[in-house]
């Protein structure tokens, strides 16, 4: 059994964080270790999905989203069975993003699961900095219009 728990505060709202992390299609964006999702049901607030991970696994997942509190993964079929959980909570004016796997490793995966449990600690680790950063996009800064030397020192 492999668990796995990692956090990142994020300055933005609640209501910003679930934006991104709801839009489920982009997940290989920030989930390394995803190549693709496909979608194959969606019921309401449940989609169910085959995974392609990025040695070309396939797996299969149930994901419900809690709107603006979280989202449960099942992982149902395939080399990685359990449950990923993200969770969003809002602290003052910043907002908590905590991921908490528990996975069950089949077939040759197990052979290698403390590689595969370190490798997915850092996948969690980069996809909360790349919602992060995706998130809390800097800005560009206002150019403006600058004065001759000559100028300030009329003023």
């Amino acid at each position: 059994m492999i668990h796995i728990v990692s956090k990142i505060m994020i300055n933005a709202s609640a209501k910003q964080v679930w934006s991104v992390i709801s839009a489920i299609e982009r997940d290989p964006y920030f989930w390394k270790g995803m190549e693709r999702v496909r979608n194959t049901s969606h019921a309401r607030n449940v989609f169910t999905r085959e995974v392609t991970l990025s040695n070309s696994d396939k797996c299969y997942q149930k994901v419900t989203l809690f709107p603006i509190e979280g989202i449960h993964i099942k992982w149902t079929r395939g080399s990685i069975i359990g449950i990923k959980d993200i969770l969003v909570t809002q602290i003052g004016n910043q907002t908590l993003l905590e991921v908490e796997m528990n996975y069950d490793l089949k077939g040759i995966a197990q052979v290698r699961s403390k590689e595969i449990s370190e490798e997915l600690q850092n996948e969690a680790k980069l996809a909360l900095q790349l919602i992060k950063e995706d998130i809390e996009k800097i800005r560009p800064f206002q150019i403006q219009n600058r004065k001759q030397w000559a100028d300030l020192m009329r003023e």
